[in-house]
């Protein structure tokens, strides 16, 4: 059996892993690889943050996410993968069969991630966060909606409800 891989990029809080479960659910068979299980970003020979997106990307060190990924690929039918890179990461871009891109507003992904992750913190440090998303990592979702979402096979509007990014997701594969 050679497995189909489908990747699902966007920026934090753009709604992947919501989508992702919801697909893994509608496609039982399938098994999910989700980045952030894999803290590649945090990792000693990560790239500075002040790198183009496009000068960047191959600079991870996916190695443990691919060691993980060969131990399925083959053995299910569709792999669900996580990845903010899209096409554009080398080592993992000869095995996708497909992209989607979900274009989220930034504004709304970052309330999202408000949402999500800050529930206990105090005020004064989620507006630290929003200090340090104004100036680093806003620039580079930017970079990472304009850059990962062209090579994209589907991009889905991150405003759209649930069940449309399904329907949508679903023509392309079947």
């Amino acid at each position: 059996m050679k497995s189909k891989v489908l990747v699902i990029s966007g920026v934090t809080a753009s709604g992947k892993t919501t989508l992702i479960n919801q697909l893994s659910k509608l496609y039982s068979s399938s098994k999910v690889i989700s980045f952030d299980d894999y803290d590649i970003d945090q990792l000693p020979n990560a790239p500075e943050l002040t790198l183009p997106l496009k000068d960047a990307i191959n600079q991870y060190d996916i190695s443990e996410l691919m060691r993980d990924f060969r131990k399925i690929y083959n053995n299910v039918p569709l792999i669900l993968l996580d990845f903010p890179f899209g096409y554009c990461h080398k080592v993992l871009k000869p095995y996708i069969n497909w992209v989607v891109y979900i274009k989220t507003p930034l504004d709304v992904a970052f309330a999202r991630q408000i949402i999500r992750d800050d529930q206990n913190k105090t005020a004064a440090e989620i507006i630290a966060w929003a200090k340090i998303y104004l100036s680093k990592a806003r620039p580079l979702y930017v970079d990472n909606q304009e850059y990962i979402a062209k090579s994209a096979d589907l991009v889905l509007d991150g405003m759209h409800s649930l069940e449309k990014e399904i329907s949508e997701v679903k023509q392309l594969i079947e």
